[in-house]
């Protein structure tokens, strides 16, 4: 009789932990997915100013501020901290890629995203520097 009360117990305890263990890496998968998703965003809106020109003005470059933004507030609630604190060095900069300091900033964001995201392998800043920004 004990030894079958023992098992049950050590049925229902494994099951409770494999569900709390799979919950939590449910919750954490997900949370990188949007942390993930909130960076490409805005990576992709910052190309997109990039190309935009002179056309900010137009509904498209409304539009566009707004899914900036949107990206932004995101970053916020889902980035890390050392992102978070990097993008907001690259805002006090003035968010533009004008100097060699405001791009410095942009890419050392920009290799603290990829962290983020899970990519375990490291690249050069300088080699970032150039896919991001061009030669």
């Amino acid at each position: 009789m004990e030894t079958a009360l023992f098992s049950f117990f050590g049925i229902v305890i494994g099951a409770a932990l494999q569900y709390i263990f799979t919950r939590h890496l449910d919750t954490q998968r997900h949370h990188r997915e949007l942390r993930s998703r909130a960076y490409i965003d805005y990576l992709r809106c910052v190309s997109e100013h990039a190309n935009l020109g002179t056309k900010r003005h137009t509904d498209e470059g409304k539009q566009l501020g707004v899914k900036t933004a949107d990206a932004k507030c995101r970053i916020c609630l889902y980035g890390s901290r050392a992102t978070i604190e990097a993008f907001a060095a690259f805002e006090r900069l003035g968010a533009t890629m004008n100097t060699k300091e405001q791009c410095e900033s942009f890419t050392n964001m920009a290799v603290l995203m990829r962290r983020d995201s899970g990519t375990q392998e490291e690249a050069k800043l300088a080699d970032l520097e150039i896919v991001l920004l061009g030669a």
